[in-house]
């Protein structure tokens, strides 16, 4: 008896602190599950109507749905953590998968009102599901490969970007915290190859052909120039240290999106470096610098810590990956055409925000796609879309920030 006693006390105990474990938060069209767990709930969800397409929009209306519960839960079991920040960040890219954050589900109502589709569903919401998502878009869209270009005066000497102590300095930093460089070989060889649109990259003018040479040559979706100069003040040492050699560096760098042109931080710092040998000082006054700004191995815990500018890059391009302006220029249709394509596009392709028409002439047209994403994945949602949006398409060429493309409306 006692021991069943001490069985179903263990059993009362978990079941407690299981329930106990968020605080929970309600959301819009979200209602909480029953038998007080915290993960389980109602939401609503709506998908508009086109051409009759009740299915389509059903799954519209399902997937929204899931998005909202996936969204109200959050607060359950991650309260006071940064993945509550990091699903904000990403929430239009990550919304595509919420059906797979979200266990044990079931319709409770669907049915047509007033031109659009209304589900009601209640599940389970999968946190390790949301949180290896998050992690994932994080990892695909927030740790964009680098290229270095620094200019560097160091012990008197000017070294041109490729093997710079700079360059391979922040290289170390930020291969700490698993970022992806550009082979500094590869840099070397198109500063020699390519030295004239090279310079327009380190001059911050990335567009056009700069922009092509970047991402397809290189396959460098960020670059990080600037300039670094170390120079000697050894004589502040003197009365103090007849054989240490003191040296200071200052470094001056902006990091910006290949894809758009557009900078996405900019930092300088300056720190001293102190050592027998004069070489060796003004490298650890560069790394001084560099730590600062970048961040650090952290001695104890043996992570690396993130420094403000490495932050603000990887924020900015992750944030401007959920925006992104992607221009198409489509030929094939009349006018009528043209507008039920930016209808289309605006209603049924998932991660675009907004459609702006830039002008038409005869059976050519041009538009700016906001887009949650980068232009592979619009042109594979274009090509997956196209049957249900009442088209043919064929994208003939995609750049940076452009399709172009094709496109024939299905009789």
């Amino acid at each position: 008896m006692k021991r069943k006693t001490l069985v179903l006390l263990v059993a009362l105990m978990f079941t407690a602190a299981f329930v106990s474990c968020g605080g929970g938060s309600g959301g819009k069209n979200v209602k909480g599950g029953k038998g007080g767990n915290d993960l389980t709930g109602e939401a609503t969800g709506y998908g508009q109507i086109f051409d009759n397409d009740t299915a389509l929009a059903r799954d519209r209306a399902i997937d929204d749905a899931m998005n909202k519960l996936v969204s109200s839960k959050l607060g359950s079991f991650v309260s006071g953590s940064s993945v509550v920040e990091d699903f904000a960040l990403v929430s239009s890219l990550v919304e595509t998968k919420s059906s797979g954050m979200v266990k044990n589900w079931k319709v409770l109502k669907e049915g047509a009102e007033s031109g659009a589709f209304v589900v009601t569903i209640s599940g389970e919401v999968y946190p390790q599901a949301v949180n290896d998502t998050i992690e994932s878009t994080l990892k695909n869209y927030g740790r964009p490969k680098f290229m270095v270009l620094i200019s560097e005066t160091f012990e008197g000497n000017v070294n041109q970007p490729g093997f710079t102590v700079t360059e391979l300095t922040m290289m170390e930093l930020m291969g700490n915290a698993g970022f992806e460089f550009v082979d500094p070989a590869m840099t070397k060889q198109l500063m020699y190859r390519d030295n004239a649109r090279m310079q327009m990259a380190m001059a911050g003018q990335v567009k056009g052909d700069v922009q092509n040479l970047l991402l397809d040559d290189a396959g460098a979706e960020v670059i990080i120039v600037g300039e670094a100069k170390t120079k000697d003040q050894t004589a502040a040492l003197a009365g103090m240290s007849a054989n240490m050699k003191s040296k200071s560096a200052i470094i001056n760098i902006k990091a910006i999106d290949v894809y758009t042109g557009n900078i996405i931080g900019t930092t300088s710092a300056n720190a001293p470096g102190v050592h027998i040998e004069a070489e060796t000082a003004s490298k650890v006054a560069i790394q001084n610098c560099l730590k600062k700004v970048l961040g650090k191995m952290n001695d104890q815990s043996g992570k690396f810590e993130s420094g403000p500018f490495m932050n603000q890059i990887t924020k900015t391009f992750l944030k401007a990956a959920t925006g992104r302006m992607i221009s198409m220029n489509i030929v094939g249709l009349d006018f009528a055409g043209q507008t039920k394509f930016r209808n289309e596009i605006q209603s049924r392709v998932r991660g675009v925000k907004k459609v702006y028409p830039r002008g038409a002439e005869g059976m050519a047209t041009k538009i700016d796609v906001e887009f949650a994403g980068k232009t592979h994945d619009l042109a594979e949602e274009l090509m997956a879309k196209a049957p249900k949006m009442g088209f043919q398409i064929d994208i003939k060429a995609q750049y940076p920030n452009k399709i172009t493309m094709t496109a024939i409306k299905n009789p």
